[in-house]
């Protein structure tokens, strides 16, 4: 069983380095997005979902192994937890420290980088909300000027106030 465990201690060290990847990576996209670096940006995400392709490879090995535990222990693969598994193997085996170590670094990086995230969506929420905003203002200010100009004896002309700044292709 011991061999078992460290493979799974393997597995989550890995899982640990793919989200260090994605805090460095989620970090650097905060200060690409402050900047407005469109295709910093676009590269960052390419690299992210590089990333998110090696944790799905490694979230399947993770249950491989969880249910070749559940197996040996005679547990319920669906209920296993990494809490659980610490509680089943005994204090005094090494990979019992080691399993708590890892799963402790996991949990902590995983909350960092949904803080980075959570921030950086609220960045581009807001950043989006400008666009938006300034579109809004530029049609505007387009429309009311059209509508007050005069013809050569002071009579007011018609202008097409449907006239849009921008065009749209469908």
């Amino acid at each position: 069983m011991a061999s078992i465990v460290e493979e799974l201690i393997d597995v989550l060290e890995e899982t640990t380095g793919c989200y260090e990847n994605l805090l460095t990576m989620a970090s650097n996209k905060t200060d690409v997005i402050i900047k407005g670096d469109m295709p910093s940006l676009q590269s960052l995400t390419e690299e992210e979902q590089s990333v998110a392709g090696r944790l799905l490879r490694l979230e399947k090995k993770r249950q491989a192994v969880v249910a070749d535990i559940c197996l040996v222990t005679n547990k319920n693969a669906e209920t296993m937890t990494v809490s659980n598994l610490i509680g089943i193997l005994p204090k005094d085996m090494p990979e019992h420290q080691r399993l708590e170590v890892v799963a402790t670094a996991l949990v902590e990086i995983v909350n960092k980088v949904k803080e980075v995230n959570d921030v950086n969506q609220q960045l581009l929420q807001e950043s989006l909300e400008f666009v938006n905003f300034t579109i809004n203002a530029i049609q505007s200010s387009s429309v009311q000027s059209t509508g007050n100009s005069y013809e050569k004896k002071g009579q007011r002309s018609e202008c097409d106030n449907n006239q849009n700044f921008f065009d749209a292709k469908q």
